[in-house]
């Protein structure tokens, strides 16, 4: 989450607009890069899901650092045509058995990027302007990729695009004049890690097969157009919804809240054969994620603030440590392992609505009125 957006000039808007499409290609982009590479070479140990968890690492790791945001605009250009120049270094590596190595560089500093990328980003893109069309045209920029044939085309055109991102990015630097706001991702307490903890798992896992893909009659391409519509398409979608009428956004306290209990029931449906709880299974914990994304700023009566170590350690822990989890079980208990995973973030997201829900009541308790 970063500041609310604030007067720009009018030369400045269209490239804070081509940053955030930038800023969401690139995280779209590393979901289905990295877990596809890793799937066809990052070998057995752990079904091929650790080059993603280590780019989701380092992506936490270097989320709202000091160094970060006081990279000039050339180093954080340069960042990019790096990461974009590691695909081609990471394909030459695997014909000479260095394939897994070769990867897991590339997650890192692609990782690093990115989580520079998010802690120099001045606004949201649900408060850059009415409609928040910016993640749609991501996922249709990062679909039009893997809508071309497989090998030497793909790999042309996903390094391509990293680098016209790595341009609108560095354009976006260079004329931004005053200061860059810190990224507040360090100080976000528990129930803001859940729903992208969750989605996270969903679009880390989606090369593995999920269970609810398993219920569907669906090919790897329907699988992969359906994660970028919830990812992308889905929250901007929702924050139409919420702005609809007097276009005044909703109080953060209900939004949290229906976040959570979307994440809760959701992981929480027994996830059977039947096409019905498959599509609600998937759809509950991307509509958490959706609303997550469309939320304000909660009051700090929910917002108790938490040591930066502590929130990342629980990141790390609820995200890319759940997902490497997913990966080794998965090789053994199949579809349950995510479901299970999945099942732990929904126990923590209903623990979390107990425990406010205690809280507001707890006074009555004690004030409560003797009897006469």
């Amino acid at each position: 989450m970063v500041e609310p957006a604030r007067q720009t000039p009018a030369s400045s808007r269209g490239l804070a607009h081509a940053g955030e499409v930038a800023h969401w290609t690139v995280v779209l982009l590393a979901w289905l890069w990295l877990g596809e590479q890793g799937a066809l070479r990052g070998g057995p140990w752990a079904s091929g899901v650790l080059a993603v968890a280590l780019w989701w690492a380092a992506r936490l790791l270097s989320r709202g650092r000091a160094w970060a945001q006081q990279a000039s605009a050339w180093a954080m250009g340069m960042s990019g045509l790096m990461t974009a120049c590691s695909l081609w270094l990471a394909d030459l590596l695997a014909l000479h058995g260095a394939a897994q190595e070769a990867l897991l560089v590339v997650a890192l500093c692609w990782g690093l990027w990115t989580g520079a990328i998010e802690t120099r980003s001045r606004v949201s893109t649900f408060q850059l302007g009415p409609i928040a069309w910016h993640p749609v045209m991501a996922a249709a920029l990062v679909g039009g990729v893997w809508s071309l044939p497989s090998g030497m085309l793909r790999l042309w055109a996903a390094s391509g695009l990293l680098v016209a991102c790595a341009a609108a990015l560095y354009a976006r630097d260079r004329a931004m004049a005053e200061p860059s706001v810190v990224c507040r991702g360090p100080q976000a307490a528990l129930h803001h890690l859940l729903p992208s903890c969750a989605m996270g798992l969903m679009m880390g896992s989606l090369w593995l097969g999920n269970a609810w893909c398993a219920a569907l009659p669906w090919t790897t391409q329907d699988r992969l157009w359906s994660h970028l519509a919830l990812m992308a398409v889905l929250p901007a979608g929702v924050a139409c919804l919420l702005r609809l009428g007097d276009r005044a956004r909703l109080p953060a306290v209900p939004l949290v809240y229906v976040c959570l209990g979307f994440l809760a029931v959701g992981t929480a449906l027994p996830w059977g054969d039947s096409a019905a709880q498959g599509w609600l299974a998937m759809l509950l914990p991307s509509l958490a994620w959706s609303v997550h994304c469309c939320r304000q700023r909660l009051p700090k009566a929910l917002s108790a603030r938490t040591s930066p170590s502590r929130v990342r350690a629980m990141a790390l822990l609820l995200g890319p440590g759940m997902l490497v989890w997913v990966g080794v079980a998965s090789a053994v208990q199949g579809p349950w392992a995510i479901q299970a995973a999945l099942g732990a973030l929904g126990f923590l997201a209903a623990l979390q609505l107990a425990l406010w829900a205690w809280r507001a009541h707890a006074p009555r308790l004690r004030w409560s009125p003797s009897s006469h």
